[in-house]
Formats: C-alpha cells, sequence, structure tokens
C-alpha cells in the first residue's frame, strides 16, 4: 500500500473508529493526517518527544487496523457500495451503517 493509499485508509477507518481511541490518539492522528503537520510539529505543540508522538501515531493506526478486522465496517460498506442499489436507497444504508 502506498503512502497517499494508506493515508486514504486510515482516514476512513478513523470515520469508523476514531471514537475508540484515546483522546491523546485521537489528537495526535488528527494533527497527523488531517492538518499535515509533521511529527516534529506535534511534539513541540504537544511538548512531548518526536518519539512519543510517533509510538502514539503507530500505536493509534494499529488500533484502527484491529478495530477493522474485527468488526470488518469498512469492508462491509465497500461491498455494498458496490453493488449495483440505487442511489437514494445506497445513501440511506450507509447513514445507517455509520
Amino acid at each position: 500500500m502506498n503512502k497517499i493509499d494508506l493515508r486514504d485508509y486510515i482516514n476512513e477507518l478513523y470515520d469508523l473508529y476514531g471514537q475508540l481511541l484515546t483522546g491523546k490518539q485521537q489528537d495526535i492522528i488528527e494533527k497527523y493526517y488531517f492538518y499535515n503537520l509533521s511529527l516534529k510539529e506535534i511534539s513541540e505543540e504537544l511538548k512531548i518527544s518526536r518519539t512519543a508522538v510517533l509510538d502514539s501515531l503507530k500505536h493509534a493506526c494499529d488500533n484502527l487496523i484491529y478495530y477493522e478486522e474485527k468488526v470488518r465496517l469498512f469492508t462491509k460498506i465497500k461491498n455494498i457500495e458496490n453493488m449495483n442499489i440505487p442511489k437514494e436507497y445506497l445513501d440511506e444504508i450507509l447513514k445507517e451503517l455509520k
């Protein structure tokens, strides 16, 4: 998986499972993936080491991937999107899932 695909995947998983992360993990994921801050910028802002930011980011991403492996909500949504369902019904189904 290339960097862009990984970034998109983590963003999707965060939308689905982000509330299961700690507040600090959510903050770091958002700063890194949504606001495009570097590890150094995040470490300076949070007053922690760059290594601590990297460890927290890796742990948060690992958790998101673990949740997807267990629940498979992202996979189910992608499968439904690939079905030949009229858009108005598809939107309602996806809204219910999320």
